[in-house]
């Protein structure tokens, strides 16, 4: 009776720390699926110029928000130079997220949008 009782409670520790685990591994994959950076003040919205859209790679297995939000703007500065070669330019509301994975190889594409704004 007293081994039952303790097997019983084991594994109701066990069902519940597996949930927990998975709610946990959930909040980290999504974490870096999708994020935003440099939104637009109110005062740029008049010098929108337009959207482009860029895809890039990261490399490696920690792929911190930061090191994706400077991917996303150089990629998409690159693509809204090319697109507007006679204005100063910047970029506000950059949106990405994940594309495809290269597990293996440890490479993760990303699609990036943005407004390109006259400065």
């Amino acid at each position: 009776m007293f081994l039952s009782k303790n097997y019983k409670e084991i594994k109701v520790m066990k069902t519940k720390l597996s949930i927990i685990s998975m709610v946990v591994l959930v909040f980290l994959m999504v974490s870096c699926a999708t994020g935003e950076y440099m939104t637009m003040k109110p005062s740029e919205q008049t010098n929108v110029l337009g959207n482009v859209q860029s895809s890039f790679y990261v490399t490696g297995a920690f792929r911190y928000r930061s090191t994706i939000n400077k991917q996303a703007y150089i990629s998409l500065m690159a693509e809204a130079q090319n697109k507007y070669p006679d204005f100063n330019i910047d970029i506000r509301d950059i949106s990405w997220v994940i594309g495809k994975a290269d597990a293996a190889n440890n490479n993760y594409e990303y699609v990036a949008i943005g407004k390109v704004i006259k400065m």
